[in-house]
This record gives C-alpha cells, structure tokens and sequence, in this order.
C-alpha cells in the first residue's frame, strides 16, 4: 500500500555522460560520421545517494521519471565527412547516406516502445524530434542535408521502430563530372535533432544496489546508404539509481492565523476576507516524481465540501455564517477529501504553498444557540501527504 503521514493543520485567526561518440568507419575508413552531444549529462542527479523514488504501488504506465528535451538531449550534431578526400562509392550507392538509431545496450529496438531497463519493472521510451539542417545548394552535389521523407521539423516521433521512426535526415555527397567520386564535409552535410526520455513502470519493482539504467550503458545508431554496416556509439555512463520513496510532514500540528474579519450585514454572500498564504514543510529520502496533498475537514461528517466549518474558540460550538476556505497556490479552490498534486519533490526538504481565507455566507452569522456571533473563530483540516 501507498505510505503515508497524516498532521492535523489548524486554521484560525543513472549517471549517464552523452559527451563523446565511438565512430566507426566505412568506405575503407574514408567515411567518418558522428554524433556530438555537447557533453550532455541528463541522469547525472540521480546517483546512488540521490535516487528517483518509486512505490510498489504506484500504477503500472505510470512516468517514474521524465525528462524534457531540453533536459536530455537538447542538441544533437549529426555529420558525416570524408576528411576532405573524394571516395569511391560502393556499387549501388544512390549519394545520400543517414543516421538512424538501431540499439539501445546493443539490443535491437524490436521492441514495442518500451526498452528494458536493468529493473524488469521499469522500462525506458524515447522521443525524437528534428530541430534544423542546412539546406544551403553547392554546385556539383545532392542536398547537403535534408528532411527524410514523412518527417517534418519540430515533430516529435516515439521511437519504436529504430530506422523507420529515428531516420530524420539524409545527407548528400558532393560529387565529379561523371559521378564516379563523392566526398562528404562535416562543415556542410549537419543536422541537428533532439531527443527526450521516459522511465516508465511496467511490472514488479524489484529494489536493489543496482542502477536501473546500467554501467555502459549507449545508444546504437546506425549508418545507412552503403554497403557494409557502420554504427555510431553514444555512450551513457553509470546510469540511474532507484529507491523506494519516504516523504513525511515536518509538523503534526500547524497553526495558520488568518488576521480580522469585518462582518458584513448587507450585500450578496459569500463575502470573502483577504487570503493568507501559507507553507506546508515536508522531507523525502529521495528524488520523488509524484507528491500529493489531501485536506479533509476534521470537524464534518459529510466529505467533499469546498468550505471547512467554522467553530467558536471560546466554547468550540459550531458557527453558521462563516467557513474557512482553502486555495492552491495558483489560487484554484480545493475541495475537500480531493488530492492536489503538487508534482516532484526534491530530496530533503520541500515546501507546498496553499492559501485560506474566512468567508462570510450569509448575512446573519450565529453560534450554536442561534445567537448572533462576533468573536474569534477556528477550522481545523486534516492533511494527508501521498507520494510515489
């Protein structure tokens, strides 16, 4: 079962390193194309000592862990050279050559969108998108660089079938007279694209020493055009460390003081006070994808109303007139026994922001013998933290 803390609130007055490339080469070693990174490093956080959190709980489909393309690999240089030197081609070369990624770990990407990861219950997807190429003419050649067909800039594919989904660009030879020598130039057939990624729970969590994502671990992209095989490796470090998540309150009781309030005897209700903003304080063991709070009235017996009930300080008699309500911290109302999530929480301390305000709704407020009230009043929540 998911774990939990519960408070009373009261209311009142996987290191991967992507910077280098394996080249190999064909064409008698005359062709060299790359893939250059920037030296990006997108899993380096989440290291032994600070791991991603995942419950044995949380639902199969569910993103462990996301990061966007600016986060993963935000610019990747393809090219592909001759080192200045006109090359015979092979026979049968139509003077276009691409990258297309064909292996992750050195397994094939036969797989259905979700590659296995070092956890049989944590998978991993890829996205990929192509940002821009140069489409500049030279005389005596083919297209330095352009889309491949059915691909457009700025789309982002799902990679499942490795060739078919990841070939973005092709890239076109230079040429002789009569065809029979082509030479390739980094400075001119580039593209850049980018790629994002997904943990993904599948399955059973198994909890180990282990990084999901494991020491050596790379991707496999493959040269096409030609005959012979040709691979470009981006390699991606030590990978990523799991653990099962632990977040808890740092307060069981928590008192939010919500200022004065003129009572209205005319108008339209509800009337609303000004708002107070307020933190809620709260410490995970580890990097946790998925924090959610719940508030629950701890003074009524039905669920899911909007305001809590308010109570007379002096004699703690129930008031009518008068509630409390709660707000995100975008200012959203909250109803009560719903959970907020308020997205990932770092490891160590985090704060959750909310806002509460007295609201008079109707013209007359009265305690519990039906006198009219004016006096300091209370609300009480109870809050629930669920994380995974």
């Amino acid at each position: 079962m998911r774990k939990w803390w519960r408070a009373q609130t009261m209311l009142m007055s996987v290191v991967v390193l992507l910077g280098g490339v394996i080249p190999q080469t064909t064409w008698a070693g005359a062709l060299r194309c790359t893939i250059n990174t920037g030296g990006a490093a997108p899993f380096s956080p989440y290291t032994r000592e600070n791991p991603i959190a995942v419950d044995e709980d949380t639902p199969d489909y569910s993103v462990l862990l996301s990061l966007d393309y600016a986060q993963f690999l935000p610019n990747m240089r393809l090219s592909c050279t001759t080192d200045g030197q006109e090359v015979a081609a092979p026979a049968g070369f139509d003077g276009t050559v691409s990258l297309s990624l064909s292996a992750i770990n050195d397994t094939a990407l036969d797989w259905t969108g979700e590659a296995q990861t070092n956890n049989n219950g944590v998978k991993l997807r890829l996205y990929i998108k192509a940002v821009s190429y140069n489409d500049e003419t030279l005389a005596n050649s083919y297209s330095p660089a352009k889309l491949a067909t059915r691909k457009l800039l700025g789309v982002e594919y799902p990679v499942i079938n490795g060739k078919d989904d990841t070939t973005l660009f092709e890239f076109g030879a230079q040429y002789n007279a009569d065809k029979s020598l082509y030479k390739f130039d980094e400075t001119h057939n580039y593209a850049i694209e980018s790629m994002r990624a997904e943990l993904v729970k599948l399955g059973w969590i198994e909890y180990s020493a282990l990084p999901v994502i494991p020491a050596g671990a790379h991707l496999t992209f493959t040269v096409d055009g030609m005959s012979g095989v040709a691979t470009v490796d981006v390699p991606l470090g030590s990978g990523v460390y799991m653990a099962a998540p632990s977040c808890s309150l740092d307060s069981a009781h928590q008192t939010v003081d919500l200022g004065n309030f003129n009572k209205r005897s005319s108008g339209s209700f509800p009337q609303e006070g000004a708002q107070t903003r307020f933190g809620i304080g709260f410490t995970c063991s580890s990097y946790t994808n998925n924090v959610e709070f719940t508030f629950d009235d701890a003074n009524a017996i039905l669920k899911g109303n909007d305001k809590l009930v308010a109570h007379s300080e002096a004699d703690g008699g129930k008031l009518t007139g008068v509630a409390v309500a709660l707000y995100d911290a975008q200012g959203n109302p909250i109803i009560m026994g719903t959970k907020q999530n308020i997205g990932s929480a770092q490891q160590g301390a985090n704060t959750a922001y909310y806002q509460a305000a007295i609201v008079q709704t109707a013209a007359e407020i009265t305690d519990s013998s039906s006198a009219s009230f004016a006096g300091k009043i209370t609300a009480k929540a109870n809050v629930t933290i669920t994380y995974y």
